[in-house]
C-alpha cells in the first residue's frame, strides 16, 4: 500500500499506487461561514469563457481537449468563490481562472513546455507586459491575445492601483512560483518542505485570485491602508497556503502519479519525511488544517479588534469563499475525478 520512495529525486513517482481505503477528504476543516449557493450566472459565465477561448486557439478545437474543459466547469468554481460577483465581472474572473488552468496544463503536463525554464520564461514575460498594457507582438501567441483582451475589459472597470496589485501578483505567480517549479521538474528534484510551501503559494496565483475578490463586486476594491493591515495580510497568506496545498491533494494522480511532476506537497512529504503515502496525506491534512485554524484565529481577533471597514470584512467573506469553494468544486469537477483516485471522493 505505500508508494516506493527515492529521497531527493522523482525517479520512482510513476509506480502504480493500489487504492487507499482512507485518508478521506472530509478530514479537511472549514472556517465558519454564511452559507452561500454559487452564483447563478455559472452556466453563462463558463459558455462565454469557452467562445473566447476557442475563439483566439486557445483552446484547440479537438475534441478531447474540448470535452475536457466542458467537464473542469470552470465557471462552477467562479461561481462558487465570488457567490455576489456581478455577470460581466464573473466572466473576467472566469477568464482568468482559465487562463491559469490553461497555462497550468501546459506547465505542468507537457514535458517540452515544463521542463524547459528558459522557453517557459520567455513565454511569460511575453503574457506580463501585455498584462501591464504593452502592444501585442505581431506573431503573438493565443494566450498573449487572451491576455490583452482580458486586460483590456479589466480596465474599464478597476482602478489603476488595483490593476498594478493584480499584475505584481502576476509577477509573482510567474516569477517565484512557476518557473522554480519548472526547474525542479527539469532538474528531477524534489524540494525541500518549507522552500516548496512557500514556492507553492506563489505557484497556486492564489493572491491574484484574492484580488478578484475585490474586482468582482463593484465598490469592493481596499484601500491601500485596510490591505496593508497586518490581520489582513496574515489571513491572506493563509488563505494561499490552505487553498495551494489542498489543490495538491485533489491534483496528486494528476501531476506525481500520471506526469511524474515532483511539485506536490503530498509527495514532497513523503520524500523529506519518508513517509508512506497514506501517512503523507494524514500529515498533508494536519498541516492543512493548522493553517485553516490559524485563519480563523485570524479572523476572530480581527473582529474583536473593534469597528471594521465592510469592505475588510466583505474581503474576509471573500477569502472564506474560495476555502469552501475550493473544495467543493474540486469535489465534482471532471477535472480530478478518476476511478483510479487514492481518494475515495473521487473515484468517479
Amino acid at each position: 500500500m505505500l508508494m516506493a520512495i527515492n529521497s531527493g529525486s522523482a525517479a520512482a513517482l510513476s509506480e502504480e499506487v493500489p487504492l487507499l481505503q482512507g485518508p478521506s477528504l472530509s478530514a479537511l476543516r472549514m472556517p465558519p461561514s454564511c452559507p452561500l449557493e454559487p452564483s447563478l450566472h455559472a452556466k453563462a459565465i463558463d459558455r462565454a469563457t469557452r467562445a473566447r477561448v476557442l475563439e483566439v486557439k486557445l483552446l484547440p478545437k479537438e475534441p478531447s481537449r474540448v470535452k475536457r474543459f466542458d467537464a473542469s466547469q470552470f465557471g462552477l468554481l467562479t461561481a462558487y468563490t465570488y457567490p455576489k460577483g456581478t455577470r460581466e465581472r464573473l466572466e473576467l474572473c472566469n477568464d482568468w481562472h482559465v487562463w491559469l488552468f490553461l497555462f497550468d496544463d501546459e506547465a505542468d503536463e507537457q514535458k517540452e513546455v515544463g521542463q524547459r525554464p528558459e522557453y517557459l520564461q520567455a513565454y511569460v514575460e511575453a503574457c506580463l507586459k501585455v498584462l501591464r498594457g504593452g502592444p501585442l507582438r505581431s506573431r503573438a501567441t493565443p494566450l498573449e491575445r487572451f491576455t490583452h483582451e482580458l486586460h483590456t475589459r479589466m480596465c474599464r472597470l478597476a482602478s489603476d492601483m488595483w490593476l498594478e496589485r493584480f499584475a505584481r501578483d502576476a509577477e509573482d505567480y510567474l516569477y517565484r512560483g512557476t518557473l522554480p517549479a519548472a526547474r525542479n521538474w527539469a532538474a528531477g528534484n524534489v524540494p525541500e518542505l518549507e522552500p516548496y510551501i512557500e514556492q507553492r503559494a506563489m505557484d497556486s496565483a492564489m493572491y491574484t485570485a484574492q484580488d478578484l475578490v475585490e474586482f468582482a463586486q463593484e465598490g469592493q476594491e481596499l484601500p491601500e491602508a485596510l490591505f496593508q493591515l497586518p490581520l489582513v495580510q496574515r489571513m491572506r497568506h493563509l488563505c494561499t497556503r490552505v487553498v495551494g496545498l489542498t489543490n495538491d491533494l485533489f491534483s496528486f494522480e494528476k501531476e506525481v502519479l500520471w506526469h511524474n511532476n515532483p511539485n506536490n506537497f503530498v509527495y514532497v512529504l513523503q520524500v523529506n519525511r519518508q513517509l508512506g503515502l497514506e501517512e503523507a496525506i494524514d500529515e498533508a491534512i494536519s498541516l492543512i488544517n493548522a493553517d485553516t485554524d490559524a485563519f480563523i484565529a485570524c479572523e476572530e481577533e480581527l473582529l474583536a479588534s473593534g469597528p471594521v471597514d465592510p469592505r475588510v470584512l466583505s474581503y474576509v467573506e471573500g477569502m472564506k469563499a474560495w476555502i469552501h469553494g475550493n473544495v467543493r468544486w474540486s469535489l465534482v469537477t471532471g477535472r480530478y475525478c478518476s476511478p483510479t483516485s487514492p481518494f475515495p471522493e473521487l473515484r468517479r
